[in-house]
Order: structure tokens, then sequence, then C-alpha cells
């Protein structure tokens, strides 16, 4: 009997294995297709608009999403995979600084930290959609045989539905005014300032006490036709902008600690279910032994970390990584990772407002580091729930700041392309945290945690150097 447990369970790890391993190199493909087109998007936004490329990359994302379900063969999905990765990179870089530019001066560190919660909001609906879906026996054949559709498909589906609702919901709103003012076409962004005016305050548009806007174009030096057009423009006039002081000491500032911050959050975000299952796994194998027993000694059991354990201990090493199952703990602390992150952001959108931004950086990032180098000494699962939470609601909180912080550093011709450039290179450290992780792990298993501790003390530093925000308008 015991021989077929052994046998059975090996079969699992190996097909555990195989789904990790899977998901794993989905990601890295997404993660390379936000990383191709960030740019681009970036680059057509500034000078093409905000609300017609927001409004094709939502609904672009739905159909890739849903098409991507049908996928029968691996390479398919590879190639969905990818392109969900160039075309979702666009609308999220899109709709902070949309958002920004529709806000005063006054709310607009408000309006931009609440991004943080429903980011948080997100890591409690994936696990908790995955686990009422995906653990279902769901399955359909179709088309006589040559799809199969089951509850993962389905998981796909239900995953596109909010890119969808975003595309409906932006149907109904009008471009950017600060984005039309720039191009000259200031009737356009008056008539827009109208309309919020009066769905602000019920009144009639004509009411609206600006009769006339200030032509920036003129402001800035520009020659124009009569239609108010720049004749002969050059585009990549804009791009050297990033090359010319002081927009090129900003840029080079914000993405080395964008750089930094999201090594840390994207790699713990993105192993912290295998994380938890390895200590879902040890506590229900050695329940006697757990007392006192540390984070990386428990981790041994699955990653052969040289970790020093209690010689007391019957744990077997390995050297390869083999990942275990996931079972409902697993899905449920997940969510509470969510919930934790959630209340956290919430809480600090109520407090932002007394604090400058720089300064949310400084605090942000030191705490990061504390619970980072904190979790090290962890001795159950509860310990290491708790300070991953903080840690990944305090990242999303000092992401979010940064990213607020780049809207304002930047003119309106600039902006969206210096936020895109700054995801980029945060895409860029989520990959090579999700790459390097293991193999730190194998070298000490110390060493990941006390690396992305040091990292963000260092993106503590750097944020010192960060010009200070507060009240500043829009260029």
């Amino acid at each position: 009997m015991a021989t077929r447990q052994e046998e059975d369970a090996t079969k699992n790890d190996e097909k555990s294995t195989s789904i990790v391993e899977t998901a794993d190199f989905e990601t890295a493909i997404a993660n390379t297709g936000n990383v191709s087109t960030a740019f681009l998007w970036g680059y057509l936004a500034d000078n093409y608009g905000r609300r017609l490329l927001l409004l094709s990359g939502c609904f672009l994302l739905t159909v890739i999403t849903v098409a991507s379900s049908f996928s029968q063969v691996f390479w398919l999905l590879v190639v969905f995979k990818f392109f969900g990765g160039v075309i979702s990179c666009g609308p999220f870089v899109l709709m902070l600084t949309y958002m920004a530019e529709f806000t005063s001066t006054l709310h607009r560190t408000r309006i931009m930290m609440m991004n943080a919660i429903y980011n948080s909001l997100g890591f409690i609906t994936v696990p908790a959609l995955a686990w009422a879906i995906i653990r279902q026996p769901w399955s359909w054949t179709l088309f006589g045989g040559y799809i199969v559709f089951n509850s993962w498909r389905v998981f796909i589906v239900a995953c596109a539905v909010p890119s969808f609702i975003a595309g409906c919901f932006l149907l109904f709103f009008d471009e950017s005014p600060k984005f039309l003012m720039s191009q000259g076409r200031r009737e356009e962004a008056l008539n827009v300032f109208k309309r919020i005016y009066s769905l602000n305050t019920g009144k009639h548009p004509d009411t609206f006490p600006v009769k006339s806007l200030v032509d920036e174009k003129k402001q800035n030096g520009d020659i124009l036709t009569p239609n108010g057009d720049v004749p002969n423009r050059n585009h990549s006039t804009d791009m050297k902008q990033f090359l010319r002081k002081p927009y090129i000491g900003r840029i080079l500032l914000v993405i080395s600690i964008q750089y930094g911050g999201l090594w840390g959050m994207s790699t713990i975000r993105l192993w912290l279910p295998q994380i938890l299952a390895i200590l879902e796994e040890y506590t229900s194998l050695y329940k006697s032994q757990t007392e006192n027993v540390f984070l990386c000694d428990m981790m041994a059991s699955r990653t052969g970390a040289q970790a020093v354990v209690n010689a007391t201990m019957n744990v077997t090493t390995s050297e390869e990584c083999v990942p275990v199952q996931f079972g409902d703990t697993t899905f449920i602390y997940n969510i509470i990772v969510g919930v934790v992150a959630a209340v956290w952001n919430l809480s600090a959108n109520m407090i932002v407002g007394y604090f400058c931004k720089k300064n949310v950086l400084k605090f942000g990032y030191v705490l990061c580091a504390c619970c980072m180098a904190s979790m090290y000494w962890s001795i159950n699962m509860e310990i290491v729930l708790a300070l991953s939470s903080i840690f990944i609601g305090c990242n999303q909180m000092v992401i979010i700041a940064l990213l607020s912080t780049v809207v304002e550093l930047f003119p309106t011709n600039m902006r969206t392309t210096a936020m895109s450039l700054t995801m980029m290179l945060g895409r860029v450290s989520a990959l090579t945290g999700n790459l390097t992780f293991p193999v730190f792990l194998e070298i000490n298993c110390a060493m990941p945690f006390f690396f992305i501790a040091a990292i963000s003390l260092l993106c503590a530093l750097l944020a010192f150097f960060i010009p200070d925000t507060t009240g500043k308008a829009l260029e």
C-alpha cells in the first residue's frame, strides 16, 4: 500500500511540476510582450491621443483573451499570451496618464493612489475565481471533438470580462483635455471641460465660467498653420527631449527606482503561491516538528536550498526544485494577501494627503526592506502570510506613488512615453527577478530575501533625489 501511495505522489509531483513550469513560461512570454511594445504605446499616446488607444487596447485584449481559451495546442496558447502581453501593456499605462490629466492638483494624488486599491482587489478576485472555477469538473466537446472546453478555459474567459466592461465605459468618455490643449485643439478641450462641469454641477454647459483656454502651442514657441497645427511636425524631436536636462536625470532616476521596486514585488508575488504550497505541505507532513523551524528549513524539504536543518528532523532534500500541488489553504491565503493589501492601500490613501509622495516612497521602501528581511526568520505560514501581505501592499503603494510622480515630472507630449519607459524597465526587472529567485535559492536560501531587502533600501535612498511635486500643476 505504501508503495502505491508513493507512486501516486510521484505522479502528482510530475503533473504539478509540468503545470508550474508551464505557468512560469507563460508569465515570461506575457512579460516579453509587455516589454516589446511599451515604448510604442507611449509614443503613440503622446502623439495621437489617449482615448482611442485605450478603447482599442481594452477591446483587443478582450478578443485575444477569449480566443486564447480555445487554444488546443501549447504553441498557440503561447502566441496568444505574447499578444495579450503586447496589448495589456497599453491600457494600464494609458489609464494612469488619462486619470491624472482629468483631475485637479488638489485631488490628483488621492485619485492616483486609488489605483493601488484596485490592484489589490485583483489579488482577491483572481484567486477567488480560480478557486471557484478551475476546481470544477466541467468539460465540453465542441465541433465534433476538435475543441475541448473545460474549467480552466472558463476561467480565462472570466478574466476577459473586466477589460470588456472597461472598454464599454470608455465609450462614454472624452479625450484628455490636457492632450487636446497640447495639440492646439482648444475648442475641443473647452467642450470637454464644459461637459465635465455640467456632469459635476448639474448646470447647463454654457454656464461654465471659463470662456477661452490658453494656447499652449504659442506658449511653447511653435509656428502654427491657420487650422492650429504644427507644419511638418517631426515626432522624433519629442524623443530627443529625454536626452536633455532636466529630463534625462529624471527618467534615469525613476526607472532605476521602478526597476528595483518591481524586482522585489513581482518576484514575491509570483513565487508566493509556490512558497505557501511548500509550507502547507511541510506543515501537514511534519506537524510535530514545526516548532522553532524557520522558513528556509521548511523550504529545504523541497528546494534543496542550503539551510541549516534541525538534526532531529528527517527531511529529505532534493537537488531540483519540485513544486507541489496547491491545496485549498494556498488559495485562501492568496486571497488574504489581496485583502490585507487592499486594506493597507485604503489606509494609505486616507493619509497620503498629509505626506508628500517623496516621503511615501522613502517610508514605503524602508518598510518593504524590513518585511523582506524579517521573512527569513518566519517560523510558520501565518507570519509569512502577514509579512508578504504588507510587503506586496506597500510595494503597490510606492509603485503608484512613483508613477503619479512621473506624471507630474514630464510635460504632456512626453508624459505617457515616460510612463511607458518606466513600466517597461519594471517588466524587465519582474522577468529578471522571476528567473533569478530559484537560482539564489539554490546558492543559499537567505540570499534572495536579503537581496530584495537590500534593493528596497537602495530604492529608498534614491527616493531622496526625486524632486518634490507636491501641489505642482501638470506641464
